[in-house]
């Protein structure tokens, strides 16, 4: 359950960092929130991995 909770977080700073790149900044700096987005996606690709792994396991 750990790791889920773990997904759905950097999910949700995903959304985060594409709403703040598009309202407040204006897409100004667009290529640094998608960057930002890619090594929340990693971290979140490695909290699924360890889910279904753990799942598996059991």
């Amino acid at each position: 359950m750990k790791y889920m909770k773990g997904l759905y977080v950097t999910l949700a700073l995903m959304m985060l960092v594409i709403l703040v790149s598009t309202t407040i900044f204006d897409d100004k700096y667009s290529g640094i929130s998608m960057f930002i987005c890619l090594g929340l996606f990693l971290i979140g690709s490695t909290f699924f991995i360890n889910a279904k792994q753990l799942k598996e396991r059991k």
